[in-house]
């Protein structure tokens, strides 16, 4: 029985051993610098965002190569305990709510020069308010965006969780398949806490019982400011359907907005034939056409008689 022998001098080795090799350098791979991607440090802090308002402040930071966003008390109130409340109550609120439309909180740490710091993933995009701004807004991704908030909010009413800041820039909208999270739980409240009980909220956005004396947080006010938002997208979309839903939810009287997200019919993402058509009739083209057709149409009859009878 014959054998084949195979040369295989001319194949090249694989010699892990010698990673030098590789790397065509002299050194070991143990003594190559690779700065801090293997680091558990943060690095490359820098500033995000820094209300006049607010006692916190944002940064951008690095971890093992991957960004994320740290939030922390400003320099003047790190030793102020009931921020530091705040603080610890807005980190286990996140920790709490797991949903793809909320941004993940990741951590609590102390973090060099920050001092306490609750680490946030960090979304490539843009806040609602920018967006807004831009004027791109198409039915679409208002409807799309609509609907992730709403998704949202009703997971965290489920939870007993209130966000009571809802506004376009508490939104962040993701660059790649608009993708829309809520952020921001600063002034969210449940019922696991006993700090910060007062009415809260932005301006215009606020639902106005908030503003009576003994006022008391509900999912009404939650509500409330998504119609605020929703009637933004609609106005710049112009989607009246969307805009229908939202004077429903900014009802001023909270006994007839709808009590729950479950209540809160938005329309369709992928409009259906009946609005199609309904769109289609609204248009004043489509009225200016079909005018220009019966006047020509009339025309014809008009001089079809005339032949008949001369």
């Amino acid at each position: 029985m014959n054998k084949t022998i195979t040369d295989n001098s001319n194949l090249p080795v694989d010699d892990s051993s010698d990673s030098s090799a590789y790397l065509q350098t002299d050194e070991t791979a143990a003594a190559l610098d690779f700065g801090s991607l293997f680091s558990d440090r943060f690095v490359n802090i820098t500033p995000l965002h820094n209300s006049k308002a607010s006692p916190t402040e944002l940064f951008s930071a690095t971890r093992f190569g991957k960004r994320f966003v740290l939030k922390g008390l400003k320099e003047q109130h790190r030793a102020d305990p009931i921020q530091n409340m705040a603080l610890a109550k807005e980190f286990e609120i996140g920790m709490f709510l797991d949903h793809p439309n909320i941004r993940r909180t990741i951590g609590l740490e102390s973090v060099d020069g920050l001092g306490k710091a609750i680490i946030l993933e960090y979304v490539d995009g843009s806040t609602l308010e920018e967006l807004l701004a831009t004027g791109c807004i198409t039915k679409a991704n208002a409807r799309t965006i609509a609907a992730q908030i709403a998704d949202a909010l009703a997971y965290m009413h489920s939870k007993q969780v209130l966000h009571r800041d809802l506004k376009p820039s508490n939104i962040i909208v993701s660059h790649q398949g608009d993708i829309a999270k809520l952020i921001d739980f600063n002034l969210s409240d449940s019922q696991a806490f006993v700090i910060l009980k007062n009415p809260a909220g932005t301006r215009n956005y606020v639902d106005p019982e908030q503003l009576k004396p003994n006022a008391r947080p509900s999912v009404l006010a939650d509500i409330y400011s998504f119609g605020v938002v929703i009637d933004e997208l609609a106005e710049a979309a112009g989607d009246s359907l969307l805009r229908d839903m939202a004077l429903k939810c900014m009802n001023p009287n909270p006994a007839k907005r709808p009590q729950s997200f479950s209540a809160v019919k938005l329309p369709s993402v992928n409009p259906s034939t009946k609005e199609t058509m309904s769109a289609m009739l609204a248009s004043k083209t489509l009225t200016y056409i079909l005018l220009c057709a019966c006047a020509a149409l009339a025309a014809e009859i008009i001089y079809l008689l005339l032949s008949v009878y001369k």
